[in-house]
């Protein structure tokens, strides 16, 4: 059996409150945070908004590998990411899930291609992208609308 090449990534930061100043690699570090209304002092996104940022970049990063590998013809991506969810869950109440019940996405490719190589692109990238397979498989409903400008 041969060994698996395993990568491994990593943040670190601190906190105060519900505020989280994080650093991850040689990156700029960026803020968590929640809106004022919920403890925070609205200084950065909150984590729910990160994971629909890192979902939405991990789709377009994952469009630009699949659409080379099909050698898919486009020019840009626009992106708009919902979540929806129950916020009794975080607040405590017991059997309410903490996270997104369902999320939408809606990708507007800048291309000439066919419905039908859009389809293709598609089904690739929801293969392989990590963040939408992590969602799919914490059972969060995905539904996206892939179109062309």
């Amino acid at each position: 059996m041969s060994e698996r090449p395993l990568v491994t990534m990593r943040a670190e930061g601190e906190a105060g409150g519900v505020k989280t100043n994080v650093r991850v690699g040689e990156h700029t570090p960026f803020i968590v945070d929640e809106p004022e209304r919920l403890g925070g002092t609205n200084m950065g996104p909150n984590p729910l908004e990160y994971l629909l940022g890192a979902l939405s970049s991990c789709t377009t990063i994952m469009i630009a590998y699949v659409a080379q590998d099909l050698n898919f013809d486009y020019e840009g991506v626009h992106f708009v990411t919902e979540g929806t969810l129950d916020p009794r869950g975080f607040q405590g109440m017991e059997g309410v899930r903490t996270y997104f019940e369902s999320v939408q996405m809606k990708i507007v490719l800048d291309t000439t291609e066919s419905d039908e190589r859009i389809a293709e692109l598609q089904k690739g990238v929801e293969a392989r992208c990590p963040i939408h397979n992590l969602m799919h498989e914490a059972d969060v409903e995905m539904t996206a609308e892939w179109t062309r400008k």
